[in-house]
């Protein structure tokens, strides 16, 4: 009597769960995104153009700009002439004294990224910081100087990190894009710009979307363009 009770509760719960249970054939709403592409290159038009520095200081602290860059960077003269595009450089007065700028295009293959780099030349007699660096105050600095500065980013002053690579994983926008999209596992992402990774100096292609139906909700991912890693990330559109 009791193992008849007992099957019947277990019967009892079964068809419990079976009612509750979603069908077999429900389907399982899938998140999908939209996104506007723009042309693959529309990105550069964010960043101003302008011209070469002429004055003999400017052009002196451009030479050793170069020279620190192939220096960290490993680079060849060759490589530079390939890959490194000169747009404008500057002589900027600020606060802690004299900085030289340049900005260029970095193009390998298809792909573009725009940079800028700055460092210091002349430092300000009042201004004490980083009083480890031994820097002089108050007159021009050497190359060894502006090495110790970037070294230390002192000043603001950087050189960017540059892969020593002549060739991409990809063989257009379209490949790494869809490459990226499969990473992401949605149905689709535009690009927005290509840039040079920090850590690893290698040229990365960015996308992202908006998800469809849902508020302030987008998706944004990025793949290197050497060793095709991507990396995916649910973010909100705006924050406010």
């Amino acid at each position: 009597m009791l193992k008849k009770k007992m099957k019947n509760l277990l019967l009892f719960i079964l068809l419990v769960q079976l009612v509750f249970l979603p069908s077999c054939k429900e389907k399982i709403q899938e998140r999908t995104v939209a996104c506007t592409q723009s042309g693959d290159y529309d990105y550069l038009d964010n960043y101003i153009a302008g011209s070469l520095c002429t004055s003999d200081l400017c052009q002196q602290y451009q030479a050793i700009w170069k020279e620190l860059f192939l220096e960290k960077n490993n680079l060849s003269e060759s490589y530079f002439q390939n890959h490194i595009i000169l747009s404008k450089s500057a002589m900027n007065t600020w606060n802690d004294g004299v900085s030289f700028s340049i900005c260029y295009k970095v193009k390998i293959g298809w792909a573009i990224a725009w940079e800028c780099d700055q460092f210091i030349v002349k430092i300000n007699k009042d201004k004490l910081y980083y009083p480890v660096l031994n820097l002089p105050r108050d007159q021009y600095l050497s190359k060894d100087d502006i090495r110790i500065a970037v070294n230390g980013r002192a000043f603001s002053s950087d050189i960017i990190k540059l892969s020593n690579v002549e060739d991409l994983k990809y063989n257009s926008m379209n490949n790494a894009l869809s490459e990226l999209i499969k990473a992401a596992n949605i149905n689709r992402l535009c690009s927005g710009m290509i840039f040079i990774d920090k850590s690893t100096g290698n040229l990365t292609l960015q996308a992202g979307a908006k998800y469809d139906n849902e508020d302030n909700s987008c998706i944004q991912g990025e793949i290197d363009l050497i060793t095709g890693i991507a990396k995916v990330q649910d973010t909100p559109c705006v924050i406010f």
